[in-house]
């Protein structure tokens, strides 16, 4: 998806491409089918990766998971800026839709009579403050204030462009998170300058009792990763932590 066609159709969109990577790498893993709830977390505090079609791409990939992975095959979506606000439900099938209608922004216009017609996440930009502040922490603590208790495991992926977050606040949502069943999958392009890389490297040094959460390291642009890679990736780390799950329950 290039910037010129930032706004997909059912035809333009192939919402099976990586369908049969996601399955073999699930089974590898050894995440079973139907049996994790699957979150995704995209940032609002930026227009070039909705313009450039990065979260669009995004949102396809954790599309393909939750088609697998979810019991309902629906992937709860947000959009985080200062806080987290609750996006529509996202279903693989309707995938092209639901980018067109939040996951892409067209450039923005020179000259009004070049403005394309907005779209629903355009049209909701000032509810939702896109473009301005992010908080990361404020985002953690909404999305997992928002997850039902209903015991299935939950992965979350945080997906990040440029995320800086000061002092302690990030590190100490994802302490207090660090009990629960949920999988904090933080995912970006590290090419992006995000400060938010050494912290949490630094977290798992220095708060080895936080297990549930991982930074995806892969290739330095997502969208040209390999489907396979991408979701042996995200699902091995998700995979050690689910298996431990199973060896505390009482």
């Amino acid at each position: 998806m290039t910037v010129e066609n930032a706004h997909p159709s059912e035809g333009e969109l192939n919402a099976h491409k990586g369908r049969t990577a996601a399955s073999v790498a699930a089974r590898r893993s050894g995440v079973p089918r139907n049996s994790t709830r699957v979150v995704l977390a995209l940032p609002g505090a930026h227009r070039y990766p909705f313009e450039a079609g990065t979260v669009a791409d995004v949102v396809r990939r954790a599309a393909v998971l939750g088609d697998f992975l979810s019991p309902t095959s629906d992937v709860d979506s947000w959009i985080y800026t200062s806080r987290a606000h609750r996006l529509p439900v996202l279903r693989l099938p309707d995938a092209a839709r639901w980018i067109a209608d939040w996951g892409v922004l067209p450039p923005e216009a020179l000259l009004t009579q070049d403005a394309v017609p907005a779209n629903l996440l355009a049209r909701e930009s000032d509810r939702y403050g896109l473009f301005g502040t992010e908080d990361a922490a404020a985002a953690v603590e909404g999305i997992a204030a928002g997850l039902p208790e209903d015991g299935v495991p939950v992965l979350v992926l945080f997906f990040f462009w440029g995320l800086h977050s000061e002092g302690p606040a990030l590190a100490d949502q994802l302490d207090a998170a660090s009990g629960r069943r949920v999988f904090w999958q933080f995912l970006g392009d590290t090419g992006a300058g995000s400060s938010v890389l050494d912290d949490l490297d630094a977290l798992r040094s220095r708060a080895p009792h936080i297990q549930n959460v991982s930074l995806y390291r892969g290739w330095e642009s997502m969208a040209e990763t390999p489907e396979y890679l991408f979701h042996r990736a995200v699902l091995k780390p998700f995979a050690r932590w689910r298996k431990s799950l199973a060896r505390v329950r009482p």
